[in-house]
């Protein structure tokens, strides 16, 4: 269950940023990049509501421990997991090349160029170049830095494997419930 609630941050994050990017470069209004957040809303609000279900769907053992359904874990786990991957690549899309070209704060206070850097980083007609760095240094930090990858290899390694997470859904899943229903629903009589 840790697992699955400390990584809800992390993705409304990497959400945060992409729709503050998307503002800031000028191209929220883009069917793309919409597509685009909108999977990455998708993809947190997912995440949240197994988050939910696995806690609201707990057993309660003998000295009072609540204990997450470890289905439903499992496959917030996965759907965490597997996904992951696409959605920093979303938002490295909706950030743009300047997510790693981007000049440097001393390149603001350059006597020489800092003018010229706030004028060619404004993006969108009135936004503020230094925001949009500030905003450009958060996704970098999230998805292409030393942190960013450290966080892409957690995802598919933290707290068990894909296919551990695997096993446990097919394990924990009430398959004979579910071949029952489609016995009954396919007229076979045993």
């Amino acid at each position: 269950f840790t697992a699955i609630s400390y990584k809800l941050p992390l993705v409304d994050a990497l959400v945060g940023a992409a729709m503050l990017l998307a503002e800031l470069n000028g191209v929220e209004r883009a069917g793309h990049v919409r597509d685009k957040l909108s999977w990455l809303i998708g993809y947190a609000e997912t995440l949240r509501a197994l988050v939910q279900a696995s806690a609201s769907r707990c057993r309660i053992h003998s000295n009072g421990t609540a204990v997450p359904d470890p289905l439903t874990v499992n496959i917030a786990k996965m759907h965490f997991a597997t996904n992951y991957h696409v959605a920093v690549a979303r938002v490295q899309d909706i950030a743009g090349g300047t997510l790693v070209t981007a000049p440097a704060g001393a390149d603001l206070d350059h006597p020489e160029l800092g003018d010229w850097v706030r004028r060619a980083m404004v993006g969108k007609v009135g936004t503020d170049a230094v925001h949009r760095l500030k905003a450009l240094n958060l996704a970098s930090d999230l998805t292409s830095s030393d942190f960013g990858g450290y966080q892409e290899v957690l995802a598919i390694h933290a707290e068990g494997s894909i296919e551990a997470q695997k096993l446990t859904i097919l394990r924990q899943y009430d398959g004979g419930a579910a071949k029952s229903y489609a016995r009954e629903l396919a007229g076979i009589v045993q």
